[in-house]
């Protein structure tokens, strides 16, 4: 809840406003993110989000590629990382430095991605 409060929201609300898109939000669905509790408060905050997300669907998942850039960011540091504090800093640092311009081929393609795994029937893709 207190990144949603007190990162997301914020961010959302100022993107929703400098841009003139229709956003879905993304996760999968895991208790932490079907709960009453934050299913009321995405509701109440009018965040749009898919009903049904498959578990383990890194195929269909965005924000895996960009997990897996954020650690190549920060491998070379982790051995002098000694506290949460200073991993928190790191991938601040390193969320910081990554261009919309790699996000946004993986979220441009998501209907490919869609069609391909309905094409191999669940099976896995090219992404």
């Amino acid at each position: 809840m207190d990144i949603l409060s007190g990162k997301f929201l914020p961010w959302f609300a100022k993107l929703s406003d400098d841009e003139d898109m229709d956003f879905i939000f993304q996760e999968d669905g895991a208790t932490c993110h079907t709960g009453g509790y934050i299913t009321w408060w995405k509701n109440s905050h009018s965040i749009r989000r898919f009903d049904f997300w498959p578990a383990q669907s890194p195929d269909l998942n965005p924000i895996e590629h960009l997990w897996s850039c954020l650690e190549r960011l920060i491998h070379h540091k982790r051995a002098s990382l000694k506290k949460v504090e200073d991993l928190k800093a790191a991938l601040e640092d390193a969320w910081g430095n990554i261009h919309v311009n790699l996000a946004e081929p993986l979220v441009g393609n998501i209907k490919d991605r869609c069609q391909a795994v309905i094409d191999a029937k669940g099976g896995p893709t090219k992404y």
